[in-house]
């Protein structure tokens, strides 16, 4: 049988990182391993690094773990704020079968968003009891603006259902998160995205940003994105199928 290994951030506390690799979303007819990235990949057919900002990380463990893959691919990693010009860049590059990118248009990579946009609850999620939410990076709100009466939570804070029945619970979602912001697009919620780097700039269908200091007043301009998760599952199933033609 096909074996394959998939690698991201197992073990990581961002809630996004911990749940984005695609063998937990999606069916592969293959026998599967799920590790850390700082694993070494044993004899498989496949290695299958990501998602997340993992650009540095990923560019490592191919080039000093994964010599027993037959072949190397990425899955939903972002490019949009990563330096490239890492050690080992170039190595990286000749020993990778497919780039698979959750940024839009990157030249030399395929487009597949997170393979989140199968869980469940994006599916199931129930309607909005709340005017607004606020959904926060755990590290990265220091900047960000808080008003009295919204509810916040962060994407340190407990499971990936809990999670998502937050980010539900709002009819406008004001968010930090690069996964709460994917999240509350995928549900059809209106959003409203703070960014604080340009990974925010490279979704295939963009939210409306505003200042994370100074939002209250752009809260009008947040808006849905009807059809957006239809298109990311399609994007999945079809980047599915490229890399199973590998083998």
């Amino acid at each position: 049988m096909v074996h394959l290994v998939f690698q991201h951030r197992k073990g990581s506390r961002n809630i996004g990182d911990r749940e984005c690799c695609p063998a937990y979303w999606m069916p592969f007819d293959a026998q599967k391993t799920v590790q850390s990235l700082t694993d070494i990949v044993p004899p498989c057919d496949l290695a299958i690094f990501g998602g997340g900002q993992i650009y540095a990380s990923v560019v490592e463990a191919v080039t000093q773990r994964a010599a027993a893959a037959r072949h190397c691919v990425t899955w939903a990693i972002g490019l949009q704020a990563a330096k490239r010009r890492v050690e080992g860049a170039d190595q990286f590059q000749a020993r990778m079968s497919l780039i698979g990118c959750r940024d839009a248009g990157v030249t030399g990579t395929e487009y597949v968003p997170c393979a989140t946009c199968l869980a469940p609850g994006l599916q199931t999620a129930d309607a909005p009891t709340r005017d607004a939410v606020l959904y926060l990076h755990a590290t990265k709100s220091d900047a960000v603006q808080r008003p009295d009466g919204i509810p916040c939570r962060t994407n340190h804070d407990g499971t990936l259902a809990e999670a998502l029945a937050f980010i539900a619970s709002g009819e406008t979602v004001i968010t930090n998160s690069f996964h709460g912001t994917y999240w509350a697009m995928l549900m059809g919620r209106k959003v409203l995205c703070l960014p604080f780097s340009a990974k925010f700039r490279g979704f295939a269908r963009m939210p409306a940003l505003a200042d994370p200091g100074d939002w209250l007043g752009d809260m009008s301009r947040a808006h849905a994105l009807p059809g957006y998760r239809e298109d990311c599952i399609a994007a999945n199933y079809a980047f599915r199928d490229k890399v199973m033609n590998l083998i």
